[in-house]
């Protein structure tokens, strides 16, 4: 399995392997989705202004610093077209889809970093000296997936200075970093560095993977370039208008009169409200898989990494799924992910183990 979320050719109820937002998704996202089958006889506007001009005001950047996306994927693969980069460093466990995207370079050698199961596969000063003068790119997860680890401030700003002193791009994934405990975001260092791409997406913060909705925030000459590496209309009326009020509830502080959403309030309300969901149930998950005998590694974010026997196939036969790692590079068999999804579920998974 490459990929969670792979329910369509076995009877699965619970899936563990795709690591959403287990707070509900608000109900005017819902409701910009039922909306939006209004619009479905015109063309989407091909420069994405509603889109841009919402993740700007979400982001505290320009519009011309923001382009939408098919979900993070079409922007990872955008980005490793428009840099063409001849070796690319990776930290090792981290998400396939990354050498995917390099996979469509020509010629591209994809270098890896091991990260440490005695740190907790924590990112650390080391990986500054594996940053040689023939890196053109680097790519990181803020928090990588599948291990769960938030960069540090420090080391961010190490990676960023000498990647600029050796002539390198930096691409950051931040499609889980507001689900995190994360205290420093690539995003605070785009104003200053003209050679970073930050990928996010609202798939995993609002739980609407189906919709696909991504973004890059990168210097306005960078967005203008990575413009020409993506389909024209590449998001789809139903994406521009979901993104549009996830963007809007990121952004206004308060939230429509008569919402029903159980999050109503302020944005930061939401946001809050799902990471004291996340904390409270990863805890809960880590301390019965702890005694269960299971190893458990740290975590910042919604999903922890797990090592055990045979736990995909035991699971399975009881119609639950969880993604195996097997084919993370960095990882051998026996290493597992799962997502920190409601109490109800979460306690289920701990009844069958």
């Amino acid at each position: 399995m490459l990929h969670g979320g792979e329910i369509y050719d076995k009877r699965i109820d619970l899936d563990f392997s795709v690591s959403l937002n287990p707070y509900p998704c608000p109900e005017e996202v819902k409701k910009a989705l039922t909306g939006a089958v209004c619009d479905v006889d015109k063309y989407p506007d091909m420069d994405q202004r509603n889109f841009r001009q919402a993740v700007a005001r979400a982001e505290g950047v320009d519009a011309s610093c923001v382009i939408g996306g098919n979900g993070a994927s079409e922007l990872l693969s955008a980005i490793a077209m428009l840099l063409s980069p001849k070796k690319a460093l990776l930290p090792v466990p981290s998400f396939y889809g990354y050498v995917h995207a390099l996979g469509m370079v020509r010629e591209c050698e994809t270098a890896t970093y091991q990260l440490s199961e005695d740190d907790d596969f924590e990112l650390t000063m080391d990986f500054v000296g594996a940053i040689t003068e023939d890196v053109d790119l680097v790519i990181l997860g803020n928090p990588n997936n599948p291990t769960g680890r938030c960069v540090k401030k420090d080391v961010f700003e190490a990676v960023l200075k000498r990647c600029k002193e050796a002539g390198a791009a930096v691409l950051v994934d931040e499609c889980f970093y507001k689900l995190s405990d994360g205290q420093s975001s690539a995003r605070a260092y785009i104003g200053q560095y003209d050679n970073l791409y930050v990928v996010d997406a609202y798939t995993k913060l609002f739980s609407i993977p189906g919709v696909r909705v991504g973004s890059c925030l990168s210097q306005a000459a960078n967005v203008e370039r990575l413009r020409r590496f993506l389909p024209e209309w590449n998001m789809s009326a139903f994406a521009e208008a979901a993104g549009v009020a996830c963007a809007n509830i990121l952004a206004a502080g308060t939230r429509p009169e008569g919402s029903v959403d159980p999050a109503a309030g302020s944005a930061d309300n939401y946001i809050q409200k799902s990471l004291d969901m996340i904390r409270e149930e990863r805890s809960f998950l880590t301390s019965r898989l702890l005694k269960k005998g299971i190893k458990v590694f740290y975590s910042d974010t919604n999903f922890v990494l797990l090592r055990g026997s045979n736990l995909y196939e035991k699971l399975l036969d009881k119609h639950i799924l969880i993604r195996d790692c097997a084919t993370f590079e960095g990882l051998p068999e026996g290493y597992y992910r799962i997502a920190v999804k409601d109490h109800v579920s979460n306690e289920r998974l701990i009844e069958v183990l």
